[in-house]
């Protein structure tokens, strides 16, 4: 289940990078690798041990964090919770 990452300002594969790196600060996220497409972004991160996907979908413009297992995806809807709160 895909639950969106909101941003105050239109997401695109220009302005991802600038808007994860932010993200990952905020929510203390260490960004351990990052591979971009000609329409996405995936970033591996940390969170406490717990091993997720940070996503961007350029036609669906869409940012995401995705669990790597199942054990994390309460990590997940957690940290998405934190961020759209804000």
């Amino acid at each position: 289940m895909m639950n969106p990452l909101k941003s105050d300002t239109s997401l695109s594969i220009e302005t991802f990078p600038d808007w994860a790196n932010a993200l990952a600060r905020a929510l203390e996220l260490i960004v351990l690798e990052r591979e971009a497409g000609a329409d996405y972004h995936q970033w591996l991160v940390d969170f406490e041990g717990s091993r997720l996907f940070l996503c961007f979908q350029h036609y669906s413009d869409c940012a995401w964090l995705e669990a790597l297992n199942a054990q994390d995806e309460a990590v997940a809807l957690w940290l998405t919770a934190q961020w759209n709160r804000r």
